[in-house]
């Protein structure tokens, strides 16, 4: 991807500040067009304060313009009220927008942090590729691939990002343990089974690896056996990557999901920042 269109959602929390500063470092080494919208969930909280909370607000977004590179193109920053996620799907559509960014908001359930739910609803029904920044590091990259054209696009985006940040890059893909009936089979040949199946599923992987060039990336391959979401997040914890990168959808007969159940159980437990690739 040559140029990013960034549509840069921010209710001023400290995640918004993170995302902020991972905003000047893209900026970097991507041609940058940035817009900044802030959504007021409530009419009433404008009404109260006669106008002052618009002002203060647009005020804090021209501030925050203000800190950025002076070769990031910025557009006239956008206050308006309803459902933030509503709002945020409006514009980011027909605007040419390529990348909606947004600062994670966490709460803790069961041992891992859960994603508030505006950046779940705008990350399952966009368009457009959505990341989620918990922190402004860019060094150690995990991309979670399937096989699918949707993984494709994934690793491509993440193969750049590692190019252009020179940040490390590790493949996982995670297979099902094999589907034999073990019904009547000895130990031994159920592990044959289980190690033939695992082998057609690398080989399966590895032939759709040989698309990519993967010269100038510092480049890492597993290929692990269990359920995709609970690898990719297990090893994203275990292994402190700063950055997961997963396609939208993977190999799934509901063509009219725009996420799907792995990219939708990582969204929800991301340990580090989050980019679901459309």
């Amino acid at each position: 991807m040559e140029e990013l269109k960034i549509l840069f959602a921010t209710d001023f929390s400290p995640n918004s500040k993170t995302a902020l500063q991972f905003i000047k470092k893209i900026s970097s080494v991507y041609k940058t067009e940035l817009t900044l919208i802030h959504v007021v969930q409530s009419f009433w909280k404008d009404w109260f304060t006669s106008g002052e909370y618009k002002k203060e607000t647009s005020q804090r977004l021209i501030i925050w313009q203000s800190e950025l590179p002076e070769k990031l193109q910025t557009k006239k920053p956008i206050i308006e009220y309803g459902n933030p996620a509503d709002v945020i799907l409006q514009h980011s559509q027909g605007k040419k927008i390529n990348l909606i960014l947004l600062g994670s908001r966490a709460a803790q359930d069961n041992g891992r942090y859960k994603t508030g739910s505006t950046i779940e609803n705008v990350a399952r029904y966009t368009k457009q590729s959505v990341f989620i920044c918990k922190n402004n590091m860019v060094s150690k990259i995990l991309c979670g691939i399937d096989g699918s054209d949707a993984s494709a696009k994934a690793l491509q985006f993440a193969m750049d990002l590692a190019h252009r940040f020179s940040a490390s890059l590790c493949i996982v893909s995670a297979f099902p343990s094999c589907e034999c009936n073990p019904l009547g089979m000895s130990d031994h040949e159920i592990k044959k089974c289980e190690e033939k199946s695992n082998q057609e599923e690398i080989k399966k992987l590895d032939e759709f690896l040989k698309r990519f060039d993967f010269s100038g990336v510092t480049m890492d391959k597993y290929f692990i056996p269990g359920v995709p979401a609970n690898v990719v997040l297990d090893r994203a914890e275990d292994f402190n990557h700063d950055l997961i990168v997963v396609g939208a959808k993977g190999h799934s007969l509901l063509h009219h999901v725009l996420i799907g159940s792995t990219a939708e159980k990582i969204l929800r437990y991301a340990p580090c920042s989050l980019l679901v690739v459309r």
